[in-house]
């Protein structure tokens, strides 16, 4: 009988003993994800942390969350993409100087070789403190160190993620790498009035009221890019079926290899008085080819440190998910601190930036001269006027111009080659003929 009630308390205690012993889980129990065939090794390989653990808790210590971010791409993609990391990391497409350096220019401060050299002000001192704080928190939030607004598609990963790994409705779908980006990440960042949307036919509505889009079955219309459009005519490539990969290649993208030239596809008649060889050598083809442009003129920009959010609240729909939750929130009765992160370090600092503009068309295509002396349509980006209001309401700068455009108004206008190509206006390709032939000095003009 004793050995019996031995034999009973013995099982009892082991079983007590087996269910109470945690259970080791992998990543996959909670992370149903499924890697391609080049990248079917283990997650702690990229993510780190431990790949066995019994709770959330242990499993994530040492975690690397975003390994494909510019901050941990070296030891994640490095490990096997060490001269693709090295070549991005100098190309345009990460560098971003051809965006930063002209508006540094215009302000009469110092270029950068990198997003990385632009400083980080914490508190705005002086007007340069304005232009870098703009830059950081307001303009460039379209680059790989930010994972993008709150919207259903401009949520993205960072570093090579950006473009390797597919997000949608504002969250990551797959984690299957994917070499050919489709549209739908490149548009993740070239939404807005910027090259890429103009290419699906898209004009970035204004901002008041009465420019709005009109309740659909008494719903606000869908805004997957947090802005308003108008719908426009889509570029004649996009038509016959070619993405953004079909003319963009990786290596101009990811190394800073030379871009795509038209006649690469297409071979011309150099008999017609429009595509005579010296008139190709001196005209973007875009200035004749584009079918509209994007001429958005007057950017305020107002930063203001304890803003009145009634004030703003017909201006909500920015395209700034941050401002519109201030906004939208505050309405609600929330007492929110206003304050926005920079998009490259990551910190929030105080104040909101407002944006409005003085007028958006797209009708008017001005021409100019690139920097090579070619024909070009011209863009008024440098129109910049910053103010800024702080804590006490006071103003310290209001309406700050750029000096270049000063001394040259013309200066506000920049080069660009739409993306809106179509069947040749035959007016405007007969005025760039006329002022070939007079050899007159071009400057941007307004119909």
């Amino acid at each position: 009988m004793r050995f019996l009630i031995l034999l009973f308390l013995i099982v009892l205690f082991g079983c007590q003993a087996k269910e109470s012993k945690p259970v080791l889980r992998s990543c996959k129990d909670c992370h149903h994800y499924e890697l391609d065939e080049k990248h079917h090794f283990a997650c702690t390989k990229c993510h780190q942390g431990r790949s066995s653990a019994a709770t959330a808790k242990e499993a994530h210590q040492g975690l690397i969350a975003s390994p494909a971010s510019p901050s941990n791409w070296g030891r994640a993609c490095g490990s096997c993409h060490a001269e693709k990391i090295k070549e991005m990391e100098r190309s345009p497409h990460f560098t971003l100087v051809g965006v930063i350096n002209p508006v540094l220019k215009a302000f009469d401060l110092p270029a950068v070789s990198s997003i990385n050299g632009l400083p980080e002000p914490e508190k705005i001192k002086n007007r340069a403190d304005l232009v870098y704080d703009l830059l950081r928190r307001r303009c460039l939030r379209c680059h790989l160190f930010y994972k993008g607004d709150d919207y259903p598609e401009t949520r993205r990963g960072t570093g090579c993620a950006a473009c390797h790994l597919l997000y949608g409705n504002g969250k990551l779908m797959d984690h299957t790498f994917i070499k050919t980006t489709p549209d739908r990440l490149c548009l993740h960042c070239h939404y807005g009035n910027r090259v890429g949307f103009d290419y699906y036919g898209l004009f970035e509505h204004d901002y008041p009221y009465a420019f709005r889009s009109p309740l659909i079955d008494g719903d606000l219309p869908p805004r997957p890019w947090g802005v308003e459009f108008h719908e426009m005519a889509q570029d004649v490539h996009l038509k016959a079926g070619l993405s953004c990969l079909s003319c963009h290649t990786g290596k101009e993208l990811m190394a800073g290899g030379k871009g795509p030239a038209c006649t690469d596809c297409h071979e011309l008649d150099h008999k017609s008085p429009f595509h005579a060889k010296e008139v190709l050598a001196k005209v973007r083809c875009s200035a004749c080819h584009a079918k509209f442009s994007f001429q958005d003129r007057g950017y305020y920009l107002m930063l203001q440190y304890d803003p009145d959010w009634e004030d703003w609240a017909e201006f909500y729909v920015q395209g700034s998910s941050e401002v519109e939750n201030f906004i939208v929130r505050s309405a609600q009765g929330d007492e929110l601190e206003p304050s926005m992160l920079d998009k490259i370090s990551g910190k929030p600092r105080p104040g909101i930036w407002f944006l409005g503009f003085k007028e958006r068309r797209f009708e008017d295509l001005p021409l100019g001269r690139d920097k090579t002396g070619k024909i070009s349509i011209m863009r008024p980006l440098l129109d910049l006027h910053l103010s800024f209001v702080d804590e006490y309401g006071e103003v310290i700068f209001d309406n700050l111009t750029p000096y270049a455009v000063k001394k040259d108004p013309q200066k506000v206008y920049l080069p660009y080659s739409p993306h809106t190509i179509g069947q040749a206006d035959y007016f405007r390709a007969q005025k760039i003929l006329e002022m070939l032939h007079e050899n007159r000095h071009l400057e941007p003009q307004r119909r």
